[in-house]
């Protein structure tokens, strides 16, 4: 969210010089000063989209449309009033800015070129500096098993009633990696809630990712397993983006209690191995340390972050409190969580907080229990009703192929991004990803 505010306010800044160029000559010409602000996100061959303003009057809705200037041919026009997730301090902070809309025709790769989306009576929306391509999966939360090695006392699943480990065929897998040219780098989950390295063929797995797909790959590990040091090499060379590492203390006793049914030293063992496979090669993936944050680990915190940024390669440390769900034990709860002032010391001595390093993820204490509990299995009437967005879905995919799609819905509105259950599919009983997501697109678009 910080960065995507700093990003909006680079853009203003940049606006508001060349609007004073701008009103500066039409002034000098005779003409009214109209103003906008905006991008084209994305231009494909059967739809566009994008958003635009007026940094003059924030409550206006613009329309838009888009044309081949060479003919002036008009190819679709729509108002840009969708929530738009990817801005934020912008206008009246509604983020109600938004376009998306299907073209009258499919074009041609000459014509995609070519095309231009503009605001009548005013001037052409700019192309974003880096024009997305199609990028309608925000991400994709994959799993290749169903269970974990672990039992941690915090663990957002619920494993009570786990008693056997499913394993991805490599069929499902092949299948699922088509997803991938449709979601951007970082956004490819190997694992999301499980532990991947459960699976005998986890690292042959990673090895099956195209090579020019690799920086959209990332797992989350606990590195408790026993593993021979041709793993760590193998993870070293795989050109993935990075991997999540799972550490609460660098102290035994907390670090067992932390990590139930773990060893210390095996995960020593590992992390060394881990360590010296990288440094061996200047592995190019990079380390992100994911540390939760509790009393019993609280004071070991700001030297731990400033250690593994040090020694341990860390190209990113990321403390994060805990999602409140129903099965933490109240014992653990009642024990562990930090309160509103343990936060705020947390805040003021953690190393390089804020340089991107470091990054701390706190509750927001306004909120109640209730509130911070996962998200609920029902959906408000209000936003279900609504729709979603087109080309703006977050795919979670397990171990036997079941996809889950969620959409963002149209009535979301500033902070409050509402996510809404579209459909659930076997990824392999999808033959064609284009013609999918582009039908599902055209199910909900605004009338």
């Amino acid at each position: 969210m910080k960065s995507v505010k700093k990003l909006s306010r680079k853009i203003l800044r940049a606006f508001k010089g060349y609007r004073s160029k701008e009103g500066d000559l039409k002034k000098e010409q005779g003409n009214p000063v109209t103003s906008q602000l905006g991008f084209v996100d994305h231009i494909g061959l059967r739809h566009v989209h994008g958003w635009v303003m007026d940094p003059d009057d924030p409550a206006e809705r613009l329309s838009v449309e888009a044309f081949l200037p060479e003919t002036g041919e008009s190819l679709g026009n729509a108002v840009a009033s969708q929530f738009n997730h990817g801005i934020a301090g912008v206008g009246d902070n509604s983020r109600q800015y938004g376009f998306w809309f299907p073209l009258k025709r499919e074009i041609t790769p000459e014509e995609q070129k070519n095309l231009q989306v503009r605001v009548p009576g005013r001037k052409e929306v700019c192309r974003a500096p880096n024009l997305e391509s199609w990028h309608p999966l925000l991400h994709v939360a994959m799993d290749i098993v169903d269970n974990c090695n672990l039992r941690c006392p915090f663990c957002l699943y619920d494993y009570s009633k786990v008693r056997k480990t499913h394993f991805m065929t490599q069929e499902t897998l092949e299948s699922a990696l088509r997803l991938m040219p449709y979601t951007k780098d970082r956004e490819f989950w190997f694992s999301c809630l499980h532990e991947p390295s459960l699976h005998p063929d986890f690292l042959s797995f990673l090895n099956l990712v195209p090579p020019a797909m690799r920086k959209k790959v990332f797992f989350t590990s606990n590195f408790a397993r026993r593993m021979p040091e041709s793993y760590f090499q193998g993870l070293a060379k795989s050109e993935i983006s990075h991997v999540n590492i799972s550490l609460e203390s660098l102290t035994p006793e907390i670090y067992e209690r932390m990590r139930k049914g773990a060893r210390f030293p095996i995960f020593m063992e590992n992390w060394d191995k881990l360590i010296t496979a990288f440094n061996e090669v200047n592995s190019s993936v990079n380390l992100y340390y994911i540390i939760m944050a509790y009393k019993s680990n609280l004071d070991e915190l700001p030297s731990m972050a400033r250690y593994l940024i040090e020694e341990r390669r860390a190209a990113r440390v990321e403390i994060r409190y805990t999602y409140d769900v129903p099965f933490i034990e109240a014992a653990f709860r009642d024990q562990e969580f930090l309160q509103e002032e343990d936060w705020d010391w947390l805040q003021a001595n953690l190393p390089h907080l804020g340089s991107g390093q470091v990054v701390l993820d706190r509750p927001a204490f306004s909120k109640t229990r209730e509130d911070d509990v996962a998200e609920p299995d029902v959906v408000p009437a209000a936003y279900s009703e609504a729709g979603f967005l087109p080309d703006r879905y977050l795919a979670r995919l397990m171990w036997d192929g079941t996809l889950e799609l969620r959409g963002i819905s149209r009535a979301s509105e500033g902070e409050a991004m509402v996510e809404i259950p579209i459909l659930t599919r076997n990824i392999r009983d999808i033959d064609d990803l284009d013609s999918f997501f582009h039908s599902l697109n055209c199910s909900k678009i605004p009338s």
